[in-house]
């Protein structure tokens, strides 16, 4: 305690420290990370006409193990071309040969949503929570640019699920401005002990809880306020996503129809390994 307020008189007010302890010598705060926890603070304004219960539902579509191609920044594939069906096609974005060969697409979302919410500038903003073992370039900030174009009726929501699953590439996820979002708390938890490699008191989680209300939460408002980022995002994602250069209506239908037979043809062939020599 000692330390940490010595430390702490030599640091701004807006930067605090609020514990430590003594670590291993092979250890590696980013390496040995076994989850990460985010939060963003998005005003409850920007929902549209969604309620919160609905959206809430929405952001909790990416819980569990998916593909995140869509919603992240350089992990799309080239080359793979098209996949065909029934006289249609839709680009693809993953071999969709080789479920193993995309196993670097795949990230796990432990949850998101709505964690509660707080009044800044005497509006009230929503808290979102975000947490997983870890996440790609831009998937967090994509995540709720998503979830966003759903709650303003400008992609389909079933649309949200259907993208998760498929090796097709799939333009649904602006990307959300970057001011609204913080990086909450971090674990390392050591599978060959079964146990947390490091872990702070609840002091020191109750104090960077008051911090966060006190100094973070309105900082991160008033510069969504003054820079109007999320404004001109939600601007720019109403002209692109509304308007004809993006998806049509039709344009959704031929997916989920080339979708639908690229899961067919998918599961036919893993039928055909399941039977063949050694099958059963």
């Amino acid at each position: 305690a000692a330390a940490v307020a010595e430390i702490n008189s030599h640091l701004p007010p807006e930067v605090r420290l609020f514990g430590g302890c003594t670590v291993r010598k092979s250890f590696h705060c980013r390496e040995c990370a076994s989850s990460r926890s985010y939060e963003y603070l998005l005003p409850a304004s920007a929902l549209g006409g969604m309620g919160v219960a609905e959206f809430d539902a929405v952001l909790s579509t990416f819980e569990g193990s998916h593909k995140v191609h869509n919603f992240c920044s350089g992990l799309r594939g080239k080359g793979w071309g098209c996949w065909e069906h029934d006289g249609e096609s839709w680009p693809l974005a993953l071999d969709p040969s080789r479920r193993q060969g995309a196993a670097f697409a795949y990230r796990s979302v432990l949850f998101c949503g709505v964690h509660r919410s707080v009044v800044l500038r005497g509006q009230e903003h929503l808290v979102l929570r975000i947490a997983g073992v870890s996440f790609m370039l831009h998937q967090i900030r994509h995540m709720i640019g998503t979830a966003l174009a759903i709650a303003h009726g400008l992609v389909p929501r079933d649309t949200l699920a259907l993208a998760l699953r498929s090796p097709l590439q799939v333009d649904i996820s602006p990307l959300a401005p970057g001011a609204g979002l913080l990086l909450d708390e971090i674990r390392w938890f050591d599978l060959g002990k079964r146990a947390e490699d490091l872990a702070f008191p609840p002091s020191a989680h109750a104090a960077a809880e008051a911090f966060k209300e006190a100094s973070l939460y309105p900082h991160i408002a008033e510069r969504l306020a003054s820079e109007e980022s999320l404004e001109r995002f939600l601007g720019r994602m109403r002209d692109s996503f509304g308007g004809a250069k993006h998806y049509s209506a039709a344009d959704y239908a031929r997916l989920r129809r080339v979708n639908a037979g690229l899961a067919e043809a998918t599961s036919r062939r893993g039928a055909g390994r399941a039977g063949g020599p050694g099958g059963g």
